[in-house]
């Protein structure tokens, strides 16, 4: 009697080493899609920039956050980052570059996209005024707020008009009231 039988055809490693760098890829994939999420979920809460007026518990900062589905920056103003109050939000393409306290701490003023001061009331919450610093000839503009400074009474800010990637500072004066 003779031994012979079917016998199955081999397993291709081949198959296999696929199936295993298949499930690799996905897997490698899947954390980095997590990871990414839980990246623009920290930076959407992040302060940007915060300033504090000197001898005074108070506190003005930006963070970064979504507004409508895109990032954007809002303005808070409080004692304390904990009882901080959003006042403001900003628009997708606007940003905050600079804060400045009045030297009582009755005033802030956030200087919006280089060129535009809103000040705020921290007492009440309330904007007080905005004034365009310097004139917005382009997006961004050419020229740049840099410094701004309340005078002694809140009536006047003073600050340097720079061009914006160049130097060649010259002084500025506004009316804020």
């Amino acid at each position: 009697m003779s031994a012979e039988r079917i016998v199955p055809p081999a397993r291709s490693s081949t198959r296999l080493i696929g199936t295993l760098i298949g499930i690799a890829v996905v897997g490698t994939l899947a954390a980095a899609g997590g990871y990414t999420v839980g990246l623009r979920s920290a930076e959407e809460h992040r302060i940007v920039m915060v300033a504090e007026p000197a001898g005074l518990s108070r506190v003005a900062f930006t963070r970064l956050t979504r507004c409508q589905g895109e990032p954007c920056e809002t303005l808070w103003i409080g004692h304390t980052r904990e009882d901080a109050v959003e006042v403001a939000q900003l628009g997708p393409a606007d940003s905050v570059e600079g804060i400045t306290w009045s030297a009582d701490g009755y005033l802030v003023g956030f200087v919006v996209n280089g060129y535009q001061l809103r000040v705020f009331d921290p007492e009440t919450l309330k904007p007080r005024t905005q004034v365009d610093l310097l004139e917005a000839d382009r997006r961004p503009t050419s020229r740049i707020a840099r410094g701004v400074t309340f005078s002694t009474n809140g009536a006047a800010v003073t600050f340097d008009d720079c061009p914006r990637y160049t130097s060649g500072c010259k002084s500025g004066l506004k009316a804020v009231r």
